[in-house]
């Protein structure tokens, strides 16, 4: 063995045992890092779903209560995407003053409940508990019975604007016939009340609320009795296909799509004039056949990005603003009709 050899044959253990020891160290942070990131990302997802809370929090429902100053709402032309899963679902829509608001539905055990999946279902979150009896709630809280009340007297949730209809729409996620037949049963205290919307003798009849359908259900549901006398439950027509012939005002009130499916990706300038060009067209379709429009899917990132699209969208004659953050949504409709 020369000298050389020796050196490297007794320096060589303690090498490697110092780079065992550095990678050990290294794992160790590397594995804290990982685990600080799992926390971190978890309370972001419970704070930015509060549909997760039932499940994750053990609550059965979730709190809710009318706006502190109802007539001090001035409403706008917003719509609630997906409001249930706020903390307050149907008042913290209505304290913002969208005039829209939206649950998914799933038909069990006899009843409508409202979730994102069939997996997500909570007891007690029925369609029933969370929005249909509060609205009656609201709407019949002044103590006239409706029959004594004539028919044009105003009776909306705003009352700074009584006329002003809400849309509650409902997406049927499964089982479209057995849904429908439990939504008709739902909405009759509502009905008997006279506050649904209706289609009668050829004309659409404005109240403070219109039931409005998307989702998994099939047309001929809402055109299966020809002969009825009058309607109560609109479609959310299909916006790309209104020039079929197919939607008017008689069996739909919006005329909806995925804005990022008609115009693709927006760039950081705002919209181009071929996508501008798009909107336009689907907005002058849809109001010729007496419906309002509609889009999801809107981008929501970044800010300054969100806000040129609103202004936009609402310079094309875009009805109603599908969106989660309602009070700025809210407060640039109304600086919009204040400037006009």
């Amino acid at each position: 063995m020369n000298r050389n050899e020796g050196i490297l044959f007794f320096n060589h253990p303690i090498a490697g045992s110092r780079n065992s020891h550095l990678g050990f160290f290294v794992a160790l942070r590397l594995l804290g890092s990982a685990i600080i990131c799992i926390i971190f990302l978890s309370a972001l997802i419970i704070k930015a779903s509060p549909l997760l809370c039932p499940l994750l929090c053990g609550r059965e429902t979730l709190p809710d209560s009318p706006p502190s100053s109802p007539a001090a709402i001035l409403p706008a032309s917003c719509h609630s995407h997906n409001d249930y899963w706020r903390e307050r679902p149907l008042f913290s829509a209505l304290e913002a003053g969208c005039v829209g608001v939206e649950a998914d539905v799933w038909p069990y055990k006899d009843e409508l409940f409202v979730a994102h999946g069939l997996d997500t279902i909570v007891p007690n979150r029925t369609l029933k508990s969370m929005y249909l009896n509060p609205l009656l709630q609201q709407l019949d809280g002044t103590g006239r019975s409706p029959s004594s009340l004539p028919a044009t007297t105003p009776r909306g949730l705003y009352k700074s604007r009584p006329t002003q209809t809400l849309v509650l729409l409902v997406d049927f996620k499964s089982h479209p016939e057995k849904t429908w037949s439990l939504l008709m049963r739902e909405l009759e205290p509502l009905r008997r009340s006279m506050l649904l919307t209706s289609y009668v003798s050829n004309q659409k009849i404005i109240r403070p609320i219109t039931v409005v359908v998307t989702g998994d259900i099939p047309a001929y549901l809402l055109n299966q009795d020809e002969s009825a006398e009058s309607r109560d439950v609109f479609l959310d027509a299909p916006l790309s296909n209104v020039q079929s012939g197919l939607y008017d005002a008689a069996n739909s009130h919006w005329a909806s799509m995925s804005l990022a499916k008609l115009v693709g990706s927006v760039s950081s300038s705002g919209f181009s004039s071929l996508q501008l060009a798009k909107i336009r067209s689907q907005v002058r379709s849809a109001h010729d056949h007496g419906l309002q429009v509609r889009f999801w899917k809107l981008p929501t990132w970044p800010i300054g990005l969100r806000n040129k699209i609103w202004a936009s969208l609402r310079e094309e004659g875009v009805d109603i603003l599908n969106t989660d953050d309602l009070q700025n949504a809210a407060n640039a409709l109304r600086e919009d009709a204040t400037s006009q």
